[in-house]
């Protein structure tokens, strides 16, 4: 999915706060941005959503130098 979605394109995931737990810590080895929030019917139902937003980043060069 990191390859197909654009940088700043979002997902959105509908589930079980276990495989949510597990979906987050994924996506942020990926390095987006995530934000979990309650289920429209309040927060006592077992499903949650979680957005994630895939951030645009440049790998940076080697900063130390010869001298």
């Amino acid at each position: 999915m990191d390859r197909i979605l654009r940088p700043e394109g979002a997902v959105i995931f509908r589930d079980e706060v276990d495989v949510l737990i597990k979906v987050k810590k994924i996506v942020g080895g990926m390095r987006w941005d995530t934000k979990m929030v309650d289920h429209e019917d309040g927060p006592l139902v077992p499903e949650k959503i979680l957005i994630a937003v895939k951030q645009y980043w440049v790998a940076g060069g080697n900063s130390t130098s010869t001298q």
